[in-house]
């Protein structure tokens, strides 16, 4: 993940858009992390994932299982590659 200072953000904003929308790019102020920059594209997939995550965990809440860690780890993955 490229990262850039607020200040460069400022001062070259088209251009770090454009990464953005190939890559998440870190933007810090103080050295220290403040927001990331990603595509839209990128942003409605992590939505979309988000989704199903929460979707899977209310069906498994209806039929009353309990999901232990390893699958939820299977379910990451298998969302992950959707």
């Amino acid at each position: 993940m490229t990262a850039v200072t607020a200040t460069e953000l400022q001062s070259k904003t088209a251009s770090i858009i454009e990464q953005a929308l190939v890559n998440p790019v870190q933007v810090t102020r103080n050295n220290r992390s403040v927001i990331v920059l990603i595509s839209n594209k990128e942003y409605e997939r992590l939505k979309a994932l988000e989704d199903a995550y929460w979707g899977e965990m209310a069906n498994m809440a209806v039929n009353m299982e309990s999901a232990s860690e390893e699958d939820l780890d299977k379910l990451f993955k298998r969302l992950g590659n959707a």
